[in-house]
């Protein structure tokens, strides 16, 4: 995830948070449910300390200006400001930079302590169906080269739509495989340093597959989808290819 500026939404995870507690709201959820599912998406980044400030303030002040902020998530972000936020990630950018980030988070303090609004009505989205098919494997090579496949396995509630779930299949590379070989290969072992092994997909569609790079290899038999004991995680085919990106430095889990 980046950030181009010190804006709370110039941040891609307070934007990610955002996103998918509004998807939720407009899939049907309630505002405790809303939240339920964004504490869930982002566990990953909650247990990082030089994420979890972004991702409370985020959920507090998107709650706040759809009018349904919860006094736990307004507790904890206005605990979090009062321990000086996350000025200490700026410190390196300057003293200008921190000077602005202060007034963006004395921005959200103001609102998260101020009147609250009235509930703001969302139009409910239909969902969508799927593009793509279980036991569809898709390619994505990196920067590096090196190819990376991906697995569609089941069908999920990807917050507003039903989205593929996909699972990592342990190839070497260099080259794609054949498609008549797919079958021969196994799936990706969990490894602590590969954390999502996973991952269900929203927003999918052929233009979206094909905006982040990947290519239709084959078809590989999908057993009986039993959910992994690693978790899931939401994500959009390209942040999926950047988070394959951050992987291409580690070595294949096999065996």
């Amino acid at each position: 995830m980046g950030t181009n500026g010190t804006g709370l939404y110039s941040d891609d995870t307070a934007c990610d948070v955002r996103d998918a507690y509004r998807d939720a709201l407009q899939a049907g959820a309630d505002a405790e449910e809303a939240e339920a599912r964004v504490l869930s998406a982002f566990a990953e980044e909650l247990a990082d300390p030089g994420e979890r400030t972004v991702v409370r303030l985020a959920l507090a002040d998107t709650q706040s200006r759809f009018g349904r902020l919860a006094e736990a998530a307004r507790r904890e972000a206005l605990t979090l400001l009062d321990s000086g936020g996350d000025l200490d990630r700026w410190q390196e950018a300057g003293v200008a930079e921190v000077r602005r980030r202060a007034a963006v988070l004395r921005r959200v303090r103001a609102r998260l302590e101020g009147p609250q609004p009235e509930p703001r009505p969302l139009r409910a989205r239909r969902p969508q169906p799927a593009r793509a098919v279980p036991g569809r494997v898709y390619a994505y090579r990196a920067h590096s080269g090196r190819p990376y496949l991906l697995r569609v396995v089941g069908l999920a509630d990807a917050g507003c739509s039903t989205g593929p779930v996909i699972r990592f299949l342990d190839h070497p590379g260099p080259g794609l495989p054949d498609a008549a070989d797919l079958a021969e290969i196994p799936e990706r072992r969990y490894h602590p340093r590969w954390k999502r092994t996973e991952v269900i997909i929203r927003d999918d569609g052929r233009a979206e597959r094909e905006h982040a790079g990947l290519i239709l290899v084959g078809e590989h038999p999908v057993p009986p989808l039993i959910p992994s004991p690693n978790g899931r995680t939401v994500a959009s085919w390209a942040e999926l290819c950047a988070y394959l990106e951050t992987r291409d430095d580690l070595t294949p889990t096999t065996g």
